[in-house]
C-alpha cells in the first residue's frame, strides 16, 4: 500500500464519526424545540383538616395525664387496703359457734313394695359465743339445714336474735320430714346408727349479721355457719365440736 493511499482513506472513519456527532446534536436540538409541558397540577392539601385532625398532645397534657392515673392507681389501692382492713375487723369479731347438742326424736323408715320412705323429728343446739366486749351482735333472717350421712333431714327458719358483748346465746334448729321418699340401704342404715348414737350430722346455717359499735350499726353481712361431720358419740361424750363461721354472700 502507497503512501497516497493512506492519507485517502485515512478521513473516511472521520467523517463517519463527525456524522454520528452532528445527528446527535440534531435530536437533542430537536427535543429542545419542544413546547415545554404544562408543570402537573399541585397536590391540594387540606392543612386545616390536618390541623383539626391531629390529636392535641402536649408535654403538658402528657404531665396531667401521667398525674391522673397515678392518683387513681393510688386511689384505688388505699380503696383495697382500707377494705381489706375493715373486712379483717369484722371477720376477727364473729362469734364462735360450738354445736353442743343433737336431739333424735324420731326416725322411722317405711318400706313399701315400690318405695321406701323415711320420718324424722331431729333438733339441734348450737351455742353462740361473742367474745368482744364492745361490739354487740344481731343474727337475722337464718335458715338451718340438715344433713345425716348425705341424707336430707330438713330445713327450718331459726328465729332472729340479738347478742350482748361477752356474753353466749343459743340457738335451736329443729326440722321435720313425713314419709319423704329415699333409698331403702341409705335410710335403714341412718336409723340403726341413730339408735346407736353413731349418726354423723352436718348442719348449716345461713343468714345475716350486724354489727353494733358505740351506737354505730353496721348491717346486712352474710354470714355462714358449718358444722361438718360431727359425731353423735362425741356430743353425747360431753364435747362440743366448733363449727366454721365466715361472711359469705353464697
Amino acid at each position: 500500500m502507497t503512501a497516497g493511499q493512506v492519507s485517502n482513506n485515512g478521513p473516511k472513519p472521520l467523517q463517519r464519526n463527525l456524522s454520528r456527532r452532528v445527528s446527535f446534536n440534531e435530536a437533542t436540538l430537536a427535543r429542545s424545540q419542544e413546547p415545554p409541558k404544562p408543570p402537573a397540577e399541585p397536590e391540594f392539601i387540606d392543612t386545616e383538616a390536618q390541623v383539626v385532625s391531629r390529636p392535641p398532645y402536649s408535654a403538658c397534657c402528657n404531665s396531667c395525664c401521667a398525674w391522673t392515673s397515678l392518683v387513681l392507681a393510688v386511689l384505688l389501692l388505699l380503696s383495697i387496703l382500707v377494705g381489706g382492713v375493715y373486712f379483717a375487723f369484722l371477720q376477727s369479731n364473729l362469734p364462735q359457734v360450738r354445736l353442743h347438742r343433737l336431739d333424735v326424736y324420731y326416725l322411722e323408715v317405711n318400706n313399701t313394695d315400690t318405695d321406701t320412705f323415711l320420718t324424722s323429728d331431729l333438733e339441734v343446739r348450737l351455742n353462740f359465743t361473742n367474745d368482744n366486749s364492745k361490739i354487740k351482735l344481731s343474727y337475722s333472717r337464718m335458715t338451718a339445714s340438715l344433713t345425716a350421712e348425705g341424707v336430707d333431714l330438713g330445713t327450718v327458719t331459726v328465729p332472729a336474735i340479738t347478742q350482748e358483748p361477752s356474753s353466749s346465746a343459743d340457738v335451736r334448729a329443729r326440722t321435720w320430714m313425713r314419709k319423704t321418699s329415699a333409698e331403702e340401704a341409705v335410710a335403714e342404715d341412718l336409723r340403726d346408727n341413730s339408735l346407736k348414737h353413731l349418726m354423723v350430722i352436718d348442719v348449716v346455717l345461713k343468714g345475716h349479721i350486724d354489727f353494733l359499735v358505740n351506737g354505730n350499726k353496721m348491717n346486712g353481712f352474710p354470714i355462714k355457719v358449718s358444722c361438718r361431720s360431727i359425731d353423735q358419740s362425741e356430743i353425747d361424750n360431753g364435747h362440743a365440736p366448733k363449727c366454721g363461721v365466715q361472711m359469705t354472700p353464697l
